[in-house]
């Protein structure tokens, strides 16, 4: 979701931006969501010789969080920003039919984001305190409007009539704290529902949960999918952006339409109650971050893209 900010503020970060470039004489500039992509393709004007690669993450102009109008007016701008980057590089297939729609697609490449391979560690001690009422579904996300843990709360009174000790475990802080609450209170769950704040070890985290629940209603292609499969969690997720690139329904994990809370209970329900599939959906998980989205291969893959602009 994009912040708004002042002119002035865009100006100064024009202007440094434009002092950075004159001091390190770069190669190449690789600028990495809307802001900063906007921020860098104006500066080549004063700069044109220097390529500069754009990686969106997400175009607001796809937001579910964005009005008509306001939609309408980021697309506008990318439009009008799109000739003054070298390559669009998008993170999944998804994203790069959207920048498909706004910039010539010779410019358009992709490199699917990447991850380390998750070793075998230590267990959040919250997770595994968590472990011991009962099995664990780990969302890890900011709490923020688009997460959809609106929806996954709304999901949970029907997982816990048919698996009375499940937890929730959201992992992660944001503004929507205090009304994602009165929400867990309102469904008559809180006892079951646990808000464990941002935590550095994301992997002791996941390492303590049974299922991984990636709810949200809008999305490019999140690291955090990558993450949980290379840990070798079964994942239920909402199939929007690239997710569907990442996971294969029913194979490596369970995809639901974003906002369909009934749909996502369903797929939660079921699943906690096979813990066999459990362990073949995570297994297969794990072998597919393994062949597809490792961290070195997104480095060639981004390596290869500055070659090719630089030749």
């Amino acid at each position: 979701m994009q912040r708004a900010v002042s002119p002035a503020a865009d100006l100064s970060a024009l202007a440094a931006f434009a002092q950075i470039v004159r001091r390190v004489r770069p190669d190449v500039v690789h600028a990495h969501s809307s802001k900063a992509g906007a921020i860098a393709r104006l500066g080549r004007l004063a700069h044109p010789r220097i390529p500069v690669i754009y990686t969106p993450h997400g175009y607001a102009f796809a937001g579910h969080f964005s009005s008509v109008v306001e939609r309408a007016t980021y697309r506008e701008i990318e439009r009008v920003l799109s000739p003054l980057a070298s390559r669009v590089v998008c993170v999944c297939e998804a994203e790069a039919r959207l920048a498909c729609t706004v910039c010539r697609a010779g410019r358009v490449a992709v490199v699917h984001n990447g991850v380390e391979m998750a070793e075998p560690g230590l267990v959040d001690p919250h997770m595994e305190a968590l472990g011991r009422e009962g099995p664990v579904i780990c969302a890890l996300t900011q709490l923020r409007p688009g997460k959809g843990l609106e929806t996954l709360l709304d999901a949970m009174p029907e997982v816990l009539t048919h698996h009375p000790s499940a937890q929730l475990a959201i992992v992660g802080e944001g503004p929507d704290l205090q009304a994602l609450q009165a929400r867990a209170s309102m469904r008559g769950i809180p006892d079951a529902i646990n808000f464990l704040g941002w935590r550095a070890d994301t992997l002791g985290m996941l390492r303590g949960a049974t299922i991984f629940a990636h709810p949200s209603w809008a999305e490019s292609f999140p690291y955090v999918i990558l993450e949980a499969m290379s840990a070798a969690l079964p994942i239920v997720a909402s199939d929007v952006g690239g997710i569907g690139e990442a996971l294969v329904d029913g194979e490596s994990g369970l995809l639901v339409e974003p906002a369909d809370s009934s749909a996502l209970a369903g797929a939660l329900r079921d699943l906690l109650g096979d813990p066999e599939r459990q362990t073949r959906i995570g297994r297969a998980a794990r072998s597919r971050v393994e062949r597809c989205f490792t961290q070195a291969s997104m480095i060639e893959g981004t390596i290869d893209v500055y070659d090719k602009v630089l030749s």
